[in-house]
């Protein structure tokens, strides 16, 4: 009955004030003296970060940064977003020093940590390479576009031709400034298929073109594209925080709280949930946060899979399927690590 009661008192607090930090990260220091998260996105790609009408940034990679800003500082509204148009961009601000963050829709890879002042936190989004084609071609599988034109964007680069190279052979490469230019020269027909990410190409199909239905993503995948956060290296405190924060949203969905129902969830009796929602202290004094971290995360993001319904799944126009982002017990391969 205790452990009800904190619960719904817990539940009641409009925010959480930060604890007295034990072993807080320099970074956690300065962004609680700022007040607010300095965090990067990509911002014209909806779904993962874009305006709305009202100028508001939404989107999956915006949400996490909010996440980690409820995590942080109590207040998921805490968070000054700033775009940038490449990955190379996004990381070269984290890497001066003028973020705290970034979750731009970047693949984790060898060449963004070793010998870089740069850690990636986690995967928040199991990507790959894929290809969107007019509905009406002939084409069914990556190998029967050799010798076709395929449109690209400037900012996949070297990466996305070596991959079309190992996997088409020989394509004229039309390369477009960005993402939208890209599925535009395809629906002019000034190529025969575009190649970016997958979840670019469906977000884009819907958010781009003026007749969706007239073009589809093919179900191969050519590459692994693991998209995540990165936060700078040389500060593990700070690191285990984003970890973690989106390791608690995964848990939550596991766990089946979410949002909407925090107070019936936490009167269960599962350890792991109330030591997940800070009923049970443990999670929070070696992050130097407060107990009920977690419990702001989920309260005013949501867990994992709200946060991906209503930016790319059913809530949202694009309506992806959970596919390799579904938990594992459901056949995907997010797997959160257990917070204990």
């Amino acid at each position: 009955m205790i452990r009800h009661v904190l619960a719904a008192l817990l539940l009641a607090l409009p925010a959480v004030a930060p604890a007295a930090a034990q072993n807080a990260s320099p970074t956690l220091t300065e962004l609680r003296a700022r007040g607010e998260l300095r965090c990067v996105v990509n911002g014209s790609l909806p779904g993962f970060s874009a305006p709305d009408a009202g100028g508001v940034m939404r989107g999956i990679d915006a949400d996490f940064c909010r996440a980690v800003a409820a995590a942080t500082l109590g207040d998921a509204g805490k968070v000054r977003f700033a775009t940038a148009a490449t990955v190379a961009e996004a990381l070269g601000t984290l890497e001066g020093g003028s973020a705290d963050i970034v979750a731009r829709n970047a693949t984790r890879l060898y060449a963004r940590e070793a010998g870089r002042g740069l850690a990636s936190a986690g995967t928040l989004y199991h990507d790959g390479m894929g290809f969107m084609v007019p509905e009406a071609s002939a084409v069914t599988l990556p190998a029967d576009l050799a010798g076709r034109r395929i449109c690209i964007s400037a900012a996949g680069g070297a990466a996305t031709r070596e991959a079309l190279d190992f996997t088409i052979g020989t394509a004229t490469i039309v390369e477009a400034p960005d993402g939208a230019a890209m599925v535009r020269a395809l629906e002019a027909g000034q190529c025969d298929a575009a190649a970016a990410d997958a979840s670019q190409l469906m977000v884009r199909r819907v958010s781009d073109l003026a007749r969706p239905a007239g073009f589809r993503v093919l179900p191969t995948v050519v590459t692994r594209e693991p998209l995540g956060p990165f936060v700078r290296a040389g500060d593990a405190a700070w690191r285990s925080i984003v970890f973690w924060t989106l390791q608690a949203m995964l848990e939550a969905e596991e766990l089946e709280a979410g949002s909407d129902n925090l107070l019936q969830a936490v009167q269960r009796n599962e350890p792991a949930l109330w030591r997940l929602l800070g009923v049970e202290p443990g999670i929070g004094a070696a992050l130097g946060l407060s107990e009920e971290w977690a419990l702001q995360v989920i309260r005013q993001v949501g867990n994992y899979g709200e946060v991906f319904d209503r930016n790319l799944g059913a809530g949202s126009p694009f309506r992806l399927d959970r596919g390799l982002n579904d938990n594992w017990n459901r056949g995907g391969l997010h797997y959160p690590m257990p917070l204990r």
